[in-house]
């Protein structure tokens, strides 16, 4: 008996373009439920073009995107409403607002909704705040808080409503090794805790292999390896293969021998 639970996502033959040039180039796979899918690839691979069409914030040229079961293609910005409620966003700058303390950007999405209950707003605001590191820091304004800092707030703002589903834009994008390596910890210990459908955009292959249950790998808009994280190494694919031996090269240290010969 297949006790897997339905797709979060199925994504079928999808494809998009902007000013004639080809994104997305009729993509397919799915996303399972609560559990951690990383979409991994190099710059321009169309990753963060995919993501946005999750949540329906680009419609695709032609292909279906469904949300459990449900496509979503022909919705009008009203009907999304209700799936975009259940789908947080991690943008890739945090996407704060400035002006507002840490407090009222986390608990915006709360009052948007239509929470009306200052108690309920203040509980559930340092509820999500102590679920990433941050208790007590309602205060604080954005421009005092450092880059992991941000990025904390800005995904305790889209935890606040209690969505089922996080979208992570190259959550540590802009952030050095070990805040990189926070980042990604905390992205695997509240999908592991909250069981909710996690999707992470990322070039990174420690923050994939670390936190994925699932990859996906594009390359020029096109799908080149769907299946497991323990796999993903032994994949025959050419444009993996190089990608794989672009990541050794990165971060394997000199020899003696190139030292010498600079």
């Amino acid at each position: 008996m297949n006790l897997e639970p339905p797709p979060y996502f199925e994504i079928e033959d999808l494809y998009q373009a902007f000013d004639g040039q080809a994104v997305l180039q009729g993509v397919s796979f799915k996303v399972p439920r609560g559990r951690t899918t990383a979409i991994l690839g190099g710059s321009g691979a169309g990753k963060s073009v995919l993501l946005r069409h999750l949540n329906g914030l680009l419609k695709p040229i032609s292909g279906t995107v469904r949300v459990t079961g449900i496509d979503i293609g022909a919705f009008s910005e009203r009907q999304l409403r209700s799936i975009r409620r259940r789908i947080g966003v991690l943008f890739q700058d945090g996407a704060l607002f400035d002006s507002m303390s840490v407090g009222e950007n986390v608990a915006f999405p709360l009052r948007e909704g239509g929470e009306r209950s200052a108690k309920t707003i203040a509980d559930r605001v340092e509820e999500v705040l102590s679920l990433v590191g941050l208790s007590g820091q309602q205060a604080k304004m954005p421009d005092a808080l450092s880059g992991g800092m941000r990025k904390r707030v800005a995904l305790a703002r889209a935890l606040a409503p209690r969505p089922d589903c996080i979208l992570y834009d190259e959550p540590t994008a802009g952030l050095d090794p070990i805040l990189s390596e926070s980042i990604t910890h905390l992205i695997r210990t509240l999908q592991s805790t909250l069981h909710i459908t996690s999707v992470m955009v990322t070039h990174h292959l420690a923050s994939m292999r670390y936190a994925a249950d699932h990859v996906v790998f594009m390359k020029s808009g096109i799908v080149r390896y769907e299946g497991s994280v323990s796999q993903f190494d032994q994949s025959d694919d050419e444009a993996v293969r190089a990608f794989l031996r672009a990541d050794a090269m990165a971060i394997s240290p000199p020899t003696s021998d190139k030292i010498e010969s600079s």
